[in-house]
């Protein structure tokens, strides 16, 4: 009987054909999770320019409307959220009506205030006509593009950490009593710049991860 040996046959293309290895495999999902990650940061940091431009197109608007109530007014420093409200001065969908008590959103879930004014706000000849937008909620890493976009309407910038103790009622009383000039990001002059080291310094200062946005704009 004629015995004929078992040979394996393994050709070139079985051979290649054997898979990936661990190591292969692990390089391609950590490059993979790189691109997915970054992919997720890029997405992350255009939704956030996106609500930082949303709430400062709301400015010029609000301008708009209580330029034309301060001309035909005396009393300008009684303005409030509820009055500028009434006058139209914010987009509808901002605006949520409870009773007669509005709360006004801004585009990042915190709230839109505005306050009168009845301070000196530059030191010079007397109180300054004009109104205080307050915004609120406004993330850290999102504070300088919303103070540099405020800057080109604003006289003066200042930023604060949020405090239980201010409550919304709170900016229903003209503001008496100016910010300190060592607190003003921009300011007192109506020529100044914004102070890029208080600016830093102002919108990472203690723990919390949103900052109030302060901008005195005069009529």
């Amino acid at each position: 009987m004629n015995r004929h040996p078992f040979r394996p046959k393994f050709s070139k293309q079985a051979a290649r054909q054997q898979g990936y290895t661990l190591i292969e495999l692990s390089i391609a999902l950590a490059i993979v999770s790189v691109i997915i990650v970054g992919s997720l940061i890029g997405v992350q940091r255009i939704l956030a320019n996106n609500r930082a431009n949303n709430l400062l197109a709301e400015v010029p608007r609000i301008n708009a409307a209580l330029v034309g109530a301060a001309a035909n007014s005396s009393n300008f420093a009684d303005i409030t959220t509820k009055r500028a409200a009434a006058l139209g001065a914010f987009s509808p969908n901002t605006v949520k009506w409870n009773g007669d008590t509005p709360t006004v959103t801004n585009a990042f879930g915190g709230s839109l205030y505005i306050q009168g004014n009845d301070s000196n706000m530059d030191g010079i000849g007397g109180k300054d006509r004009g109104y205080i937008v307050v915004a609120t909620g406004i993330p850290n890493e999102m504070c300088a593009t919303v103070v540099n976009g405020l800057a080109p309407l604003a006289q003066v910038l200042w930023v604060d950490a949020p405090t239980t103790s201010v409550t919304p009622t709170a900016y229903d009383t003209a503001l008496t009593k100016e910010p300190a000039a060592a607190d003003m990001i921009k300011g007192p002059d109506a020529t100044s710049a914004v102070d890029i080291t208080k600016l830093a310094d102002k919108c990472r200062t203690g723990t919390s991860n949103n900052r109030v946005i302060n901008a005195f704009i005069p009529l």
